[in-house]
């Protein structure tokens, strides 16, 4: 009789616990959810040819402008990559 009164609580107090820590994992696991359809969202929204050849033809405009201005083709393209890479 003893041990069922101590092991009754115990239980209890196991499931209360597990059960708070699946709340706190709820949150995130929405927030988790919510992130990844953004970034997926992004991602297709980015896919679009015209999106695509516009962001080229920019970037190639950039190089052949800086090379104008006399930067080397090498100069030329560390700066148009560091430029790419900034805006990702």
């Amino acid at each position: 009789m003893f041990k069922k009164t101590l092991v009754i609580p115990a239980l209890i107090t196991l499931y209360i616990g597990a059960t708070e820590a699946q709340e706190h994992k709820r949150p995130d696991n929405f927030m988790t959810a919510q992130l990844s359809e953004q970034l997926l969202n992004e991602t297709q929204a980015f896919s679009n040819d015209r999106l695509v050849n516009a962001q080229a033809t920019l970037l190639r405009k950039h190089y052949l402008a800086l090379i104008e201005a006399g930067f080397s083709k090498s100069e030329a393209l560390q700066i148009v990559v560091a430029k790419a890479g900034k805006e990702r």
